[in-house]
């Protein structure tokens, strides 16, 4: 009997990130431990559901309902064990700030599951199952869908890594099989600590997308065992399996690194050791920082300090000392207090947006500094042939 596969985008990305790591995952099944930021997505992705369910019914939210949404946030966050009071406050900032400021259209769906739960079957033309949840999809106007997709992460993706992104192109998938009729379908990251950012897909690029799914269902489905090869990355210290990883044990456990004498390596060989390095080092710095915590929570618990030989392990901390400038303004002179401020560039751009007459005249007097040069990677795009002239494009 045949594998039964459905495809999503995190399915994808453990596929194409490690082949063991998938194999634990999607095959083995075996248990793991879920991070705190999953524990705060799922509870505010939870209290903006109700949120959603409410404004499709009112078209508003009273003062009673916004209690009652904090109120959802507050139980999930118990619910998930969130115990960090810090992260439990940053989502209950998140969900206050998305729920005054919730109106976007006519909501269509909310947590639109498709491919589990009882939710709708959807199949490429290729035959390829899908499997995923859909935040909320909202309708603009009578041509125009807008798919948004919830974010609790602190960091912006570019523009570039949008138009590429699996799980925005999964969701324009399905948009455009449940949806026929909308001639326009946005995509939208709504990152609940910053902005919404948008993107789309073209017919083009939507076929192509089609086509590589295609590919990446049929490598899974023949996958095996044999194929379940750990690979050393970058990513190997935030793995859920990496307990059960002999490979990246054998990293973290290893001391004898040899080094290959960089000047005389071919280019390739060059790029490769500069790149094993870079992940071995990340994989240290990750283990260095697991351990530590591990060595933190054991003096507090067991009020002792290890001992190693004849040293012992004990918690330092470094005092920071800052002043409350409101009332530093009272005591010193201006011109002199001018000279103890340092200006930080977002509080400038806010000013400078608030206050628009002046925002040349700031800019005029920003300074641009570099970093010290570093190595960074990216893809080549590829080179494509034009037809009529032969010429590269």
């Amino acid at each position: 009997m045949a594998k039964v596969i459905k495809i999503s985008a995190t399915r994808i990305s453990s596929f194409l990130e490690c082949k063991y790591k998938y194999w634990c995952n999607y095959v083995e099944h075996l248990p793991k431990v879920p991070s705190p930021a999953f524990r705060l997505g799922i509870a505010v992705h939870e209290s903006l559901e109700l949120a959603g369910k409410i404004w499709v019914k009112k078209g508003k939210f009273t003062v009673a309902d916004k209690k009652k949404i904090m109120d959802k946030y507050v139980e999930m966050s118990i619910k998930e064990g969130i115990e960090d009071m810090s992260i439990h406050a940053t989502g209950k900032e998140l969900v206050k700030k998305r729920i005054n400021s919730f109106d976007l259209g006519k909501i269509l769906g909310l947590e639109l599951q498709f491919g589990f739960r009882g939710g709708e079957d959807i199949t490429t033309r290729d035959g390829v199952p899908l499997m995923g949840a859909i935040d909320k999809v909202v309708e603009i106007d009578r041509d125009t869908l807008l798919i948004v997709d919830y974010k609790t992460s602190k960091t912006s993706p570019t523009a570039d890594q949008m138009k590429v992104d699996n799980q925005l192109s999964i969701y324009d998938l399905v948009a455009h099989y449940k949806w026929p009729n909308y001639k326009r379908i946005i995509l939208s990251l709504d990152l609940l600590k910053n902005e919404m950012l948008y993107t789309y897909r073209t017919p083009e690029e939507r076929a192509a997308f089609e086509g590589y799914l295609k590919e990446v269902y049929d490598q899974m489905v023949s996958f095996t065992e044999k194929d379940a090869k750990p690979l050393l990355n970058m990513f190997c210290p935030w793995c859920d399996y990496k307990e059960y990883c002999s490979t990246y044990e054998k990293a973290c456990k290893k001391s004898n690194y040899k080094f290959l004498s960089a000047t005389k390596l071919p280019e390739e060989e060059l790029v490769q050791e500069w790149q094993d390095v870079k992940n071995i080092k990340k994989i240290l710095e990750e283990r260095d920082r697991e351990l530590g915590m591990i060595l933190i929570e054991k003096i507090k618990r067991e009020n002792s300090n290890p001992i190693w030989g004849d040293k012992e392990v004990y918690i330092r901390q470094n005092a920071r000392t800052t002043y409350d400038l409101s009332k530093i303004e009272q005591i010193v002179p201006h011109e002199n207090l001018i000279k103890m401020v340092n200006l930080n560039k977002k509080a400038v751009e806010t000013y400078a947006n608030d206050y628009p007459a002046a925002r040349d005249l700031i800019y005029s007097a920003a300074q641009v500094n570099f970093t010290s040069p570093f190595l960074a990677t990216k893809k080549i795009r590829k080179v494509k042939e034009t037809k009529k002239y032969g010429k590269k494009k």
